[in-house]
Formats: C-alpha cells, sequence, structure tokens
C-alpha cells in the first residue's frame, strides 16, 4: 500500500515539473500586463509574447522527454 502512494507521489511531482515552464511562462505574460509593462502599443508584443510560450513549451517537452528516456532505462 505505501508503495503505491510512493509510485502516485512521484507521478503527480513529475506531472507538476513537466508543467512547471509552461505555466510560469504563462504567469510571466499575465503578470506583465497586469503591471502595464506589456501594453498593446509594445513594438513586437505578438512575437515576443509567441517566443515566451514557445520557450515554456519546449523546456516542459525536453522535461517530459528526459523523464520519459530516464523510465525507458
Amino acid at each position: 500500500m505505501l508503495n503505491y502512494f510512493k509510485i502516485q507521489t512521484i507521478y503527480v511531482l513529475k506531472i507538476v515539473i513537466v508543467a512547471t515552464p509552461l505555466l510560469m511562462s504563462m504567469y510571466l505574460l499575465y503578470w506583465l500586463g497586469k503591471h502595464e509593462i506589456w501594453v498593446p502599443e509594445t513594438s513586437h508584443r505578438d512575437k515576443i509574447t509567441i517566443a515566451i510560450l514557445v520557450a515554456g513549451m519546449v523546456l516542459s517537452f525536453l522535461l517530459q522527454s528526459y523523464f520519459s528516456k530516464r523510465k525507458q532505462k
């Protein structure tokens, strides 16, 4: 029974670790808009927004790949 909880806890922690970069990039965009640092008149705002989100997704993907590769070994 304890082994089952340990496995489930590790699984949930891996999901949290993998999702963190994407959530942080979304929060960064929210924070920039909330504090009016990121206004519609900011030049190249759309390109920078896409770059921030892509960076978060790529980091999440790399972490997921790392955990998947470790599991196969």
